[in-house]
């Protein structure tokens, strides 16, 4: 009986130290920022004022939330389509019978392995429009007859961060999508040859089937990952030209950071946590209707 009982309580115990460091880790911050979201929060002391709803109120009636709020949606689109797309098309490639496989597979990691801020400074000086090489480059070849200003101009701005962010993240998602193609059986395939399948008709009836589970997953992560951009995008823009990259994450750093706001930065963060708690939600679901 007690061997039963120690068996049965060997798994809690192994995982108890990462959900130890899990709780002081994430569970303490948000407990604290939803508590600052209720309160007029000093940066001297401890003398922070209840102020109820109140931060809430004023973050809720501020149009400039509904318009940062389209703006990070728009953004987080952008980006998702790009990563997942292209992450896509580089499984299916590399998927295949090529040579330097490993070669290949190990220097597409290389962009994800790079410290986040150290590629927003690389890309900087690419995308830079007075010393850039991107414009150097395109003025060179004879592909752009002036200067091309990448980051200084908000639609091209929103874009550039967007492919930037997308660069950073499409390594990880296709070798997600490289261990799903791996994980479909290849007698599948051969029996939709000798049926006479051509490759799309394998791809639609095989390949997608197979890999929902995994595209839904990928989905979910970049989704919150890339909501939750801030890096990329201050280190480039700082959230300019004129607000054209200013995502919530941005908006919220400007609030705790630039105008010392912290109840309306916590308010700003709660209702991106209850944003993403439903996305994330609302992807599980169609998981588990699928299992």
């Amino acid at each position: 009986m007690v061997n039963i009982n120690k068996q049965k309580l060997t798994p809690y115990a192994l995982i108890a130290p990462v959900l130890i460091f899990m709780i002081v880790t994430y569970g303490y911050p948000l407990i604290l920022t939803f508590k600052y979201s209720f309160q007029q929060v000093s940066l001297i002391g401890s003398n922070n004022t209840f102020v109820g709803l109140e931060n809430y109120k004023n973050v809720l009636l501020d149009s400039k939330l509904y318009g940062t709020l389209i703006l990070t949606f728009k953004w987080t689109i952008l980006t998702v389509f790009l990563k997942m797309c292209i992450g896509f098309i580089m499984a299916m490639f590399l998927n295949g019978k090529i040579y330097l496989k490993k070669t290949l597979t190990f220097l597409m990691l290389i962009p994800w392995a790079i410290p986040q801020v150290v590629v927003g400074i690389l890309w900087s000086w690419i995308l830079n429009g007075d010393y850039g090489y991107l414009n150097y480059y395109l003025q060179e070849i004879g592909i752009a007859n002036k200067v091309i200003p990448w980051l200084s101009e908000p639609t091209l701005a929103f874009i550039s961060t967007s492919f930037v962010d997308a660069w950073i993240g499409i390594p990880f998602i296709t070798m997600m999508f490289l261990s799903g193609l791996g994980s479909i059986d290849d007698s599948l395939y051969e029996a939709a040859k000798v049926d006479g399948a051509n490759s799309i008709q394998r791809f639609i009836y095989i390949t997608l089937p197979g890999m929902k589970k995994v595209i839904l997953i990928a989905l979910t992560l970049t989704t919150i990952w890339t909501f939750n951009t801030f890096n990329v995008i201050y280190v480039l823009t700082s959230g300019g030209p004129m607000g054209a990259t200013e995502t919530m994450m941005i908006k919220i750093y400007n609030e705790n950071f630039g105008k010392y706001n912290l109840g309306v930065g916590a308010t700003l963060s709660v209702i991106v946590f209850v944003i993403l708690t439903i996305l994330s939600m609302f992807y599980w679901k169609q998981i588990s209707r699928d299992e």
